[in-house]
């Protein structure tokens, strides 16, 4: 089976909606302690930028990182919500 770009993209949007209605299910302590991990983790700090930085791989990663964190967290509040 060959990874095209598209089909990566399906495959990783697949896996954040299915992790997304995970986090949005799961109740009690456990619960909010994922759902704060994922929404601390859903922006950089202050301290990993730097704006007179030339971004690197690892800048470009933990951004990716970032973004998918908030985009998990947008959908499993939006799942919450409509539940």
């Amino acid at each position: 089976m060959s990874a095209n770009p598209d089909t990566l993209e399906g495959r990783l949007l697949a896996q954040r909606k299915v992790i997304a209605r995970l986090v949005a299910v799961v109740e009690g302590p456990a619960g909010d302690e994922l759902r704060e991990y994922i929404r601390d983790r859903s922006h950089m700090s202050a301290a990993e930028e730097d704006p007179g930085a030339v971004p690197g791989e690892g800048l470009s990663i933990e951004g990716a990182l970032a973004d998918e964190m908030h985009h998990i967290a947008e959908a499993a509040e939006a799942h919450r919500k409509a539940t």
